[in-house]
């Protein structure tokens, strides 16, 4: 039998094999796992910015009833509500403003609808003085959209005379309506007082004494081209 001899003295040591160089961790992440972790990170932050939005809260002003032009503005006619985030901050008038602006006794500059939230430019010290014209229509409230009009509301005037009719005047604003309960020029009419200019308040005053009036309401309609003026009154 052949012996191998063992190389015990001969000066030489054994050669040890180099271990595999190790890959970097980031080297083993696919650009799939780069996208899942970025996605995560970027819905944990738009949690925390929504979650920052919603713990702001204020309170704004808005009307708790239909107020005409020119009211002196009361407690009553004001109701405060909570908002979440700061978004209307500036823009609408919160319950310091509003408070300040009854104990000064403001009046409002426009008919304000219920509901309306309330700016700066809605009101103005007391002793304003409007530059809007304005006239009152009596009116049954079944030729006046079954007497459901607010102020607010924008509305065309119709005038008709036998087989003709017109447009006496469109997109009025409606600064206030009268009660039909509390009487007025009959029994079973009510009073829309609308904006009107020098011109308009003539072919109005025409038409009521020579027509019957109808009233439309035109909120959030497309508004009716320039009209052609009718004939002068005879």
């Amino acid at each position: 039998m052949t012996q191998t001899a063992n190389p015990v003295g001969t000066g030489l040591e054994p050669v040890m094999a180099e271990p595999a160089p190790r890959r970097r961790f980031i080297g083993r992440l696919s650009l799939g796992h780069l996208v899942m972790v970025l996605a995560g990170l970027m819905a944990f932050l738009l949690v925390l910015v929504v979650l920052r939005d919603n713990s702001v809260t204020s309170f704004v002003a808005k009307a708790a009833v239909d107020i005409s032009a020119g009211t002196t503005i009361a407690g009553a006619d004001v109701e405060l509500v909570e908002v979440s985030g700061d978004s209307l901050a500036g823009a609408v008038l919160n319950s310091d403003e509003i408070n300040e602006i009854i104990t000064q006794g403001q009046v409002t500059t426009r008919a304000l609808q219920a509901g309306t939230l309330l700016q700066r430019a809605d009101f103005s010290a007391a002793g304003f003085q409007s530059e809007v014209r304005s006239m009152s229509i009596p009116i049954s409230p079944t030729r006046a959209v079954a007497g459901t009009l607010k102020a607010g509301d924008l509305v065309d005037v119709i005038a008709s005379t036998g087989d003709e009719s017109w447009y006496v005047t469109t997109s009025a604003e409606v600064l206030a309506v009268a009660d039909p309960t509390a009487g007025g020029f009959a029994a079973n009419d009510y009073t829309v007082t609308i904006e009107v200019d020098p011109e308009i308040s003539l072919r109005l005053a025409c038409a009521m004494d020579n027509g019957i009036l109808d009233i439309a309401r035109a909120t959030g309609a497309t508004p009716i081209p320039t009209l052609t003026p009718p004939e002068p009154c005879g």
